[in-house]
């Protein structure tokens, strides 16, 4: 086993000039077993749990695992090295109680999803399991149209998509690059392998590892993100598309997850992101955004915004945004539900419903311990003397589950840039129903409209 071990790690330092140690490999860390056989698809990927941004944050590592679950199985894990007493799996919504035997954790799932184990009460070294249906629509490598990638590592694959065509990563490709395409339709991207920047310098390199402009009808679905140099799922003047359960796992400066400028008609759904920035977010960049959904996605906010839109406004219009059915297990540092206009946008008809922060702990670092935040003033991001609005916002059905008591502030910066209409309707923290502002920590600006506060 030793020389067998020796001779893969000799060989991936051959096909590659970078540290052996970039490429993710089946973590040491971690086992997993489904059903009683093991699974070979985990990685280490690097997390960041550091709570204050810095262009070179300190770095960790944390195992993800990528399977297939065709009927309702047994998970047991093995955390080496680790003296494992309790565990978690999240979300907690799926009700999986997980028992520790002779310190492996075991469970029991009756169907796919993108689950999180954590053990002895702490986040560091928990695992991202990502299971998966069996795939019944594997195209054929060699068909017409297709450009496929198999099992194995594929280093600095800078790939431009082509319209009408598909890119498919299989379950056990590692490919290190970009997916990048302009102008393009009628695409897809899809399969269940990993798309990985770990090898790439976040300030020489900066690669985005799906870049998409001007694009239109499209899907990107099942594929696995980690590590990205930088943003690591952009789209720019995009329409109609449907991003259907990816998964990202980032750690460096500025690795959003989902990030979308200027588009209209996406929708992503049932996804997972772990960012070190924000982990879905809107932004404006000369021209206008609306009719885009996040429904059904799992979140996990090490540093910055959950759910934002932001700061950088600079359109006629944001608008008819939805954040629906999103669970954060973790939030660390800023707003899980935020607006900043700090450029001139009238941002309008903005919906966040039925949303679920199991672990707020709000304000770690350089942070701010507000669970909503809404604001129309500058910011560092700004690029024009005037300042926009925000009108008809809707937050419905919020629960924070544990952590600390977080506040809310609606800040309007004066007269000229209001924000009105805001409902805010059945909102429970830490087991306490909230109706009124006097409840909790809220900072409220004295030019904000008329038509602010909590509903029935």
């Amino acid at each position: 086993m030793k020389r067998a071990l020796l001779f893969v790690l000799c060989f991936l330092c051959l096909i590659r000039s970078v540290p052996a140690e970039s490429i993710p490999e089946t973590a040491a860390g971690c086992r997993v077993f489904i059903n009683g056989t093991e699974i070979t698809t985990v990685y280490e990927t690097a997390v960041c749990h550091q709570r204050f941004w810095s262009a070179e944050p300190e770095l960790s590592s944390t195992p993800v695992a990528i399977a297939p679950l065709d009927a309702p199985g047994e998970i047991e894990l093995e955390f080496s090295g680790a003296d494992v007493q309790t565990a978690v799996v999240r979300p907690l919504s799926l009700g999986i109680v997980p028992q520790v035997r002779d310190g492996h954790v075991c469970f029991h799932v009756n169907e796919p999803a993108n689950l999180t184990v954590e053990y002895n009460g702490q986040v560091a070294g928990a695992l991202h399991l990502f299971l998966h249906p069996p795939v019944s629509d594997r195209p054929e490598p060699d068909a017409p149209r297709v450009r496929y990638f198999g099992p194995g590592v594929w280093r600095d694959q800078l790939l431009t998509v082509r319209s009408n065509e598909t890119i498919y990563l299989d379950e056990g490709c590692v490919l290190y690059g970009q997916i990048y395409c302009g102008l393009g339709h009628d695409f897809t991207i899809a399969g269940h392998g990993v798309l990985c920047g770990s090898i790439y310098d976040r300030y020489e390199d900066t690669l985005v590892p799906v870049n998409l402009s001007n694009c239109n009808n499209f899907t990107i679905r099942d594929i696995t993100i980690l590590d990205p140099s930088a943003w690591t799922f952009n789209l720019l003047k995009c329409r109609d598309a449907v991003i259907d359960n990816v998964k990202i796992v980032s750690a460096r400066s500025n690795s959003d997850g989902f990030t979308f400028q200027n588009c209209q008609n996406i929708l992503v759904r049932n996804s997972f992101v772990r960012s070190w920035d924000d982990s879905l977010v809107i932004k404006g960049y000369g021209g206008d955004s609306g009719g885009i959904t996040f429904d059904g996605c799992t979140l996990w906010t090490d540093l910055a915004q959950s759910c934002e839109i932001g700061y950088e406004t600079r359109a006629r219009f944001i608008e008819d945004i939805t954040f629906r059915n999103i669970t954060v297990l973790h939030a660390f540092h800023k707003p899980v539900i935020s607006i900043h206009n700090s450029d001139h946008a009238c941002v309008r008809n903005i919906l966040f419903e039925h949303i679920t922060v199991e672990d707020a702990q709000l304000g770690e670092g350089d942070g701010t311990p507000y669970l909503i935040e809404l604001s129309t003033s500058e910011s560092q991001w700004s690029a024009t003397a005037r300042r926009g609005t925000i009108d008809h916002v809707e937050i419905s059905d919020v629960r924070v589950l544990s952590g600390r008591k977080p506040g809310i502030r609606i800040w309007a910066r004066d007269e000229t840039s209001p924000i009105d209409h805001v409902h805010i309707h059945d909102l429970v923290i830490l087991g306490e129903a909230i109706t009124g502002f006097d409840q909790l920590e809220s900072v409220l600006s004295p030019w904000n409209g008329a038509d602010i506060g909590f509903t029935d």
